[in-house]
């Protein structure tokens, strides 16, 4: 039985963009990304809510093109999957072509496909969810699947894992663990790409000046770079959405705590947090790092409009955008319409090693309102370890997570997409770089997101504010640990 609950905990999720202010939207440690206009906005297709059916028996794989794992999908007879997600115009593109090919080999399965942007898809997949009405696939993101697994709204794939239904075997253990549930240690989501905080960063304009981004920046350097840049070209920097938790957790990080969030609370202190503040009010003061008004002048939230890739004054540039590597590709297809080359690099803080991490960029997850489980299962690992259906995808929600995949796509993927050995090195250089990534965030998160993150955002990039750095993080470890003891 569903919990109905979901429909509460996402309540504070829905205004929560998940990467870098400058460039893109969401993830919560994530990234995702509300970009542009969905090619396809079908609603899932009409479906009762089905028991979870245990998964087919273990038999030989079927006879197919397509890695399917062990269940044949010509034997579902005629039948429309539904299929969610959020994201952006490529997404929408690439993810129709691989469907699309399904449907070539098996004729008997068509999809409904529904593409959102991140604030809609959230909207609308909690609206499915109260009247048992969710598309049979579901794109899900790591900082809240916990919470859709408590409202029993995901499949335990657990069982299929086992089964050999669907295979993991080919993903790293690690990125396996990250779509297990907290609470049982089930598997209720598959890792669809991989995934790292990346800075995207204008290299024709840093070329130009003479100054080079070095890996691994300190935070004292960013500095000392973006006050040059801003001193020669009047280009300053768009430092994250001001309601996302990324910068935080990442600086907590960097101090040695391995997340942002607890269950009973955050585990910075006020000390830490005033530091961070000073940071931002440091950097308005000097007139590099975009204030709360100039940041209310331009597009926060998507990539062709992001200051980094648009706009001719540059007052209102900046040179380098906080996002996720999955993101890259978008916005330096954005910056070639410009004239522009972009690098990447890790973002700067005083540990980033520390500081730096691999996830998940998006999973898949089967929903409980499936009418075939087992269907469902086999267009997951189709999505998972076929070749084909990755070469189509182009690695556009980030490296497949199976090594054999991501190495078999390289030389075609790259014909169309010139980024993607890029983005294979710069995860070798994460991978060799960084510490565990922390666990799912727990509730109360979004709301200290939108509740607490943003006002006190607004009010350290205020020139006029009369609001100190120490008053400011006294202020968001006292109202975040109220938020959770609420909860």
């Amino acid at each position: 039985m569903k919990r109905k609950a979901i429909s509460i905990l996402m309540a504070s999720v829905l205004a929560l963009t998940l990467a870098a202010c400058g460039g893109s939207t969401p993830a919560a440690s994530a990234e995702p990304a509300a970009e542009a206009a969905p090619a396809e906005e079908a609603a899932p297709a009409e479906a009762a809510p089905a028991e979870e059916a245990a998964p087919a028996e273990a038999a030989a794989p079927v006879d197919s093109e397509l890695v399917v794992g062990t269940y044949d999908p010509a034997s579902a007879g005629d039948v429309t999957v539904g299929f969610g997600w959020w994201g952006n115009q490529v997404r929408d593109e690439v993810t129709k072509a691989a469907t699309d090919y399904f449907t070539s080999v098996y004729p008997n399965v068509k999809f409904n496909l529904n593409a959102q942007t991140w604030n809609d898809y959230w909207a609308q997949m909690t609206s499915f969810s109260s009247s048992d009405t969710l598309p049979d696939l579901m794109q899900q993101d790591y900082a809240y699947f916990e919470q859709w697994v408590e409202a029993g709204d995901l499949l335990d794939l657990t069982p299929y894992v086992e089964s050999g239904a669907l295979d993991l075997s080919k993903l790293p253990e690690s990125i396996v663990d990250t779509g297990r549930s907290a609470t049982d240690g089930h598997i209720y989501a598959v890792c669809a790409g991989m995934n790292a905080p990346a800075l995207s960063y204008n290299k024709t304009l840093t070329d130009e000046l003479g100054i080079e981004i070095p890996d691994n920046m300190t935070w004292d350097q960013f500095v000392d770079i973006s006050k040059e840049i801003y001193e020669k070209s009047g280009v300053g920097v768009l430092f994250h959405n001001l309601n996302s938790e990324n910068p935080i957790t990442y600086y907590a990080r960097g101090l040695g705590h391995g997340a942002l969030f607890e269950a009973e609370g955050v585990t910075v202190t006020p000390e830490e947090m005033e530091k961070f503040y000073q940071r931002l009010q440091d950097g308005v003061k000097d007139g590099w790092l975009f204030s709360t008004e100039k940041c209310a002048s331009v597009d926060m939230a998507t990539i062709p409009q992001s200051p980094l890739v648009f706009g001719s004054d540059p007052s209102v540039r900046s040179w380098c955008a906080f996002n996720f590597s999955n993101q890259y590709v978008a916005f330096a297809n954005a910056a070639e319409a410009d004239g522009i080359e972009l690098g990447i690099t890790s973002w700067p803080e005083d540990n980033p090693t520390k500081a730096n991490y691999l996830k998940p960029s998006q999973f898949f997850s089967v929903t409980t309102d499936t009418q075939n489980p087992d269907l469902a299962v086999a267009i997951l690992n189709y999505l998972i370890n076929d070749p084909q259906a990755n070469t189509l995808l182009r690695a556009e929600r980030g490296i497949p997570a199976n090594s054999e995949v991501a190495a078999a796509i390289a030389d075609e993927v790259s014909k169309t997409d010139a980024t993607y050995p890029i983005i294979v090195n710069y995860l070798d250089f994460v991978a060799e770089n960084s510490e565990t990534i922390f666990p799912p965030l727990p509730a109360y998160a979004g709301t200290v997101n939108t509740d607490v993150i943003q006002h006190l955002s607004e009010e350290a990039l205020d020139p006029a504010t009369s609001e100190t750095p120490a008053t400011l993080g006294q202020a968001f470890v006292d109202e975040a640990n109220a938020i959770a003891a609420d909860y």
